[in-house]
């Protein structure tokens, strides 16, 4: 089995091991037939086994079945070159532990923002839409703007429908369509994430 070179004994690599040694890995119910490249190490071994099982390398568990492999749980540093395969009959059998990483794919489906309707792209927009600027209209524009965010403001347009055709002497006509002309503005608004032209009312 050894052969002497300047007093040193250098193990004989034989051709089942260049070639690969049989063996048989056991994995909770299943059986696997693989062949170990001993020159390859432990790592190439656990990734060899991880790549049938999808269990993690650095999680793999692998305990000797046949006699004269090592024993306990397989070590990183453990020398696979220094078993005696010659002498185990094949195929070897080999014990693997450990759960297999679970594939997932997307929990929702991916949604490009040009493919979603013009509503939901308004939602998901980095940037508010905005006015189109008529004449000297940017400063009104911003007003319009800041009012737009404030909930309760919004809330205020949205009843105010229910209430227009109430008797009030404060609800004028001229009143009454600026209103409902704002509250349409800011419906538009919300359905685009395009500049805006104001309606005709708006104006």
């Amino acid at each position: 089995y050894y052969f002497v070179n300047h007093h040193r004994q250098i193990p004989k690599i034989s051709k089942m091991s260049r070639d690969g040694i049989p063996t048989t890995v056991k994995w909770g119910k299943e059986i696997f037939d693989i062949n170990i490249i001993p020159d390859n190490g432990v790592k190439g071994l656990k990734s060899q086994i991880s790549d049938i099982t999808n269990v993690p390398s650095d999680r793999l568990k692998l305990m000797p079945k046949s006699k004269g492999l090592w024993k306990g749980l397989l070590k990183d540093d453990f020398d696979l070159m220094s078993i005696d395969f010659e002498r185990i009959n094949l195929p070897v059998q080999i014990l693997a532990m450990g759960s297999a990483a679970r594939l997932s794919g997307p929990k929702s489906k991916t949604v490009f923002a040009e493919d979603l309707p013009p509503e939901e792209a308004a939602r998901v927009a980095p940037e508010p839409s905005g006015l189109i600027n008529m004449g000297n209209t940017c400063y009104m524009n911003s007003i319009l703007q800041c009012l737009r965010v404030i909930p309760n403001f919004r809330s205020c347009l949205v009843n105010y429908e229910s209430n227009q055709n109430s008797v009030n002497s404060h609800n004028s006509y001229s009143n009454r369509l600026f209103m409902s002309s704002l509250r349409d503005v800011y419906s538009n608004l919300d359905r685009t994430s395009n500049a805006l032209q104001p309606n005709g009312k708006s104006q």
